[in-house]
């Protein structure tokens, strides 16, 4: 066994409970946003999920599991009814202690059984409790973003945001051919990343940075949130019904002065960072008015999940990893794909209304930062620390 493995799943525990000890009682089992389940919650959840492989699954021991099936298999409760359901704070805390402890404890000393077992072939487990937890950190990190939210802080500094009067971008040639993407590596890959597949691309293009607040500026002052042309049908009766007029981090003083809203509170708008909190209906909008308004930008678009891993892989592009970066394409199954630790990880999500993301954001934990790691959401989910980068055919 890679002895690192039980010290970064250490870490990952240390680093849920600290997050979950800066709440009140209530605000640790309160649903701020409806995608999202109470913070709370994910802290017991991770702790029930090894539990469940670990112990139910590989020791056949569902003594702890089988009692809590109730209200941490996704399934079986519904997001609003899980916070109530949870025991005080300091109490879950305590729980979600002891029991990690207990099995961090079996993965520094795994027993005969434990190595012997097939999920265990390369240390998938670990590796896989270890993934599990961290896009958890992530969503934890959504929900206290949503609190904040709901607590309306005040700008802490004056606005230092304008709109870019000129929008450029500056765009790497990628040259076109066979490439593989996907992981080579099972035991760190999920199975929507496998199995590697070799694909073929046309010569493309893609900035050099993603959109950034500045240029999002820009599309507001445009009125870009107003003229349906931009928008296509369905993004645009989403924009109207939902009175959608900025990214879901951005909150306007009343003052035409805006500011984000981030985990730890308000924060100025960095104008050359990535514009954070939009949906790929938003990236898609502000697309059609960029190729309306700019001759140089007229053949835009969103890149393809492959052209993204192809030119990440090759060590060339550049500031990756501040948001989670849309692609045009669905979300899809690659050929030969198996579904694999258990039939829902991926399959439910294969049903043409989930687009592909790549990249990460600043709260995105090491384990899952690799080029073929895939995220997906619906095309108006925009809690999620997402934005987007350009790509533009050669000729």
């Amino acid at each position: 066994m890679n002895k690192t493995l039980p010290k970064q799943l250490q870490q990952i525990h240390t680093t849920m409970r600290s997050m979950a000890r800066q709440l009140s009682d209530n605000d640790y089992r309160t649903q701020y946003h409806q995608d999202l389940s109470p913070l709370g919650w994910h802290v017991g959840h991770c702790v029930f999920i090894e539990t469940y492989w670990l112990r139910e699954i590989i020791f056949n021991d569902p003594s702890i599991t089988s009692e809590l099936d109730w209200l941490y298999i996704p399934e079986n409760i519904l997001k609003p009814k899980r916070g109530p359901a949870l025991p005080p704070i300091k109490e879950h805390l305590q729980w979600c202690e002891k029991i990690s402890n207990e099995n961090l404890a079996i993965f520094e000393q795994p027993s005969s059984a434990y190595i012997t077992h097939e999920l265990n072939a390369k240390d998938y487990l670990l590796k896989f409790i270890i993934q599990h937890h961290s896009q958890h950190i992530e969503t934890m990190a959504m929900v206290l973003t949503q609190r904040q939210l709901q607590l309306k802080p005040s700008s802490p500094s004056k606005n230092t945001l304008s709109a870019s009067e000129e929008i450029n971008y500056d765009f790497k040639y990628y040259s076109g051919g066979k490439f593989d993407v996907g992981s080579p590596l099972e035991p760190d890959a999920f199975d929507n990343e496998l199995p590697p597949q070799q694909i073929e691309l046309s010569d493309f293009l893609l900035s050099d940075s993603p959109v950034s607040n500045a240029d999002w500026l820009a599309f507001i002052e445009a009125h870009g949130y107003q003229q349906n042309k931009y928008w296509g049908q369905d993004g645009w009766e989403w924009c109207k019904e939902n009175k959608i007029t900025q990214p879901e981090s951005w909150v306007n003083d009343n003052h035409a002065n805006f500011y984000e809203v981030t985990s730890l509170g308000a924060n100025p708008l960095n104008p050359v960072a990535a514009v954070s909190g939009i949906s790929y209906f938003e990236a898609n909008a502000f697309i059609k008015w960029l190729q309306e308004n700019s001759i140089q930008h007229k053949n835009i678009r969103l890149p393809h999940e492959y052209e993204w891993e192809v030119a990440d892989k090759s060590g060339r592009l550049n500031r990756t990893g501040e948001v989670w970066e849309w692609c045009e394409n669905l979300f899809h199954p690659y050929p030969g794909f198996k579904a694999f630790p258990y039939e829902n990880y991926s399959k439910p999500w294969f049903d043409n209304n989930h687009f592909s993301l790549r990249g990460g954001s600043k709260y995105t934990q090491p384990s899952i930062r690799r080029s073929s790691f895939r995220n997906f959401y619906n095309p108006d989910k925009r809690h999620i620390f997402s934005g987007l980068r350009l790509a533009m055919p050669t000729s």
